[in-house]
């Protein structure tokens, strides 16, 4: 996987599981809208007539959508969802698909009562085929959009050239946002293995944009060592541990990371210099302090 590939990977991830209910459904609009332009038919609820059953049509499949994406996926609800939704379905739309998609965001799958009746209502309706779509089918038409498309969405990735142009000025942004952070006092701060990146079960994009950071880390170090205030680098080593403990058990090792980042670096969207400096960073620390956890057996 390469550096572009693993950047937008992780933040269309992050996307796909962070987004809930109607924000979902813009979600999945806009990514089938990018892939299959016109072929893909986005359906708006209308007045009192509602939608008819109907979050999509992909006309050359002859496949119809129903999104869900509650907070929590609960199997009574679901359930219920899906007989609704599918019998509208049938009612209104009948004549015009062959197969019918529940696409939702549960990434820890469907629970056993929403598969039974997925396959129940594909046995009593013949020629009719139910598909659940999940993160993994999503992840399918997500690779399918072209590379103009991917940076509308998600920005431009930084490059080789981007780390040939990296300085100690970009690097000095985000260090400083990084130590501004409270600070708690009398806190040790500890090395930390390399190679973590197995044992934390990240994810091979997140692998790679470490790997693309750590490319610059050494610049890292240097700026430290050049600095003024030798007390720096611990300080901000210090405030990387507190957010990583913060964040820890809270979710995924991948959504940990990507909180890191924008942490570090800000919500927005910086340029592809500001974002390697920030990659550049977080490869620092998680080479040399305590994000992320250690692996078994090693001892610090």
């Amino acid at each position: 996987m390469d550096l572009k590939q693993a950047y937008y990977e992780l933040r269309f991830e992050n996307a796909f599981r962070s987004t809930k209910g109607d924000a979902f459904q813009t979600f999945f609009e806009k990514l089938m809208g990018l892939v299959y332009k016109a072929d893909f038919m986005a359906c708006r609820p209308w007045g009192n007539q509602g939608d008819r059953k109907n979050d999509g049509f992909l006309k050359s499949e002859r496949r119809l959508f129903q999104v869900y994406a509650p907070n929590e996926m609960e199997a009574a609800k679901a359930i219920d969802k899906i007989t609704e939704d599918f019998a509208g379905a049938m009612v209104h739309w009948g004549h015009d698909f062959d197969k019918w998609v529940f696409a939702h965001n549960a990434v820890d799958g469907l629970p056993p009562h929403v598969q039974a009746l997925i396959l129940k209502l594909e046995k009593d309706n013949s020629g009719i085929k139910l598909e659940p779509w999940g993160l993994e089918e999503f992840r399918l038409i997500f690779r399918k959009i072209s590379e103009d498309d991917l940076a509308a969405w998600f920005g431009p990735v930084p490059s080789e050239q981007t780390k040939l142009e990296l300085g100690f000025g970009d690097l000095q942004i985000v260090l400083e946002r990084v130590a501004d952070h409270p600070v708690v006092p009398n806190q040790q701060v500890k090395d930390v293995p390399m190679r973590k990146i197995e044992a934390n079960a990240l994810s091979e994009s997140v692998a790679t944009l470490l790997k693309a950071g750590m490319a610059k880390a050494p610049l890292v170090a240097d700026f430290f060592n050049r600095w003024h205030d030798e007390t720096f680098g611990e300080r901000v080593a210090v405030a990387f541990r507190n957010k990583y403990q913060e964040l820890r058990g809270k979710s995924g090792p991948d959504q940990i990371f990507s909180d890191l980042e924008s942490w570090a670096g800000g919500a927005e969207r910086g340029t592809p210099k500001h974002q390697l400096a920030v990659l550049a960073v977080l490869a620092y620390y998680f080479d040399s302090c305590d994000i992320f956890e250690e692996p078994r057996g090693v001892t610090p």
